[in-house]
């Protein structure tokens, strides 16, 4: 079998533009919420546990009642969640609190799901 010599560079730089059109699918945030609330501080938060959308969506509902989150955008690929907070209703400290809190399972349990690895 012959092969053309421009075929080699070509597939590479037609892989290249590939990846490059694709790279804004695995930016995109996997689930996102507004709690309506205002917020003038952004926290950033590695959080173990933040698998899938699955997850994402679980992590969220964690917080959709506490006063002082006004967003949170999470990316599971990352492992990472965006919050949007009110700095005179809650504190960074309270946003890991709340994360790491154990979650009450259905057999009567308590497990630790998420922990924050990081914050920025």
């Amino acid at each position: 079998m012959n092969v053309p010599r421009f075929f080699l560079p070509v597939l590479v730089i037609a892989a290249l533009f590939g990846g490059y059109a694709l790279r804004t699918s695995f930016t995109q945030p996997t689930a996102q919420a507004s709690f309506g609330g205002e917020g003038s501080e952004t926290l950033v938060c590695t959080v173990e546990g933040l698998k899938c959308k699955g997850t994402a969506g679980f992590f969220m509902k964690l917080y959709e009642d506490r006063p002082g989150i006004a967003s949170i955008e999470t990316f599971a690929t990352e492992h990472k969640a965006v919050f949007t907070y009110n700095p005179s209703l809650v504190t960074p400290s309270d946003i890991r609190a709340i994360m790491e809190a154990p979650v009450p399972l259905r057999d009567g349990r308590e497990v630790q799901v998420f922990r924050c690895a990081e914050m920025k």
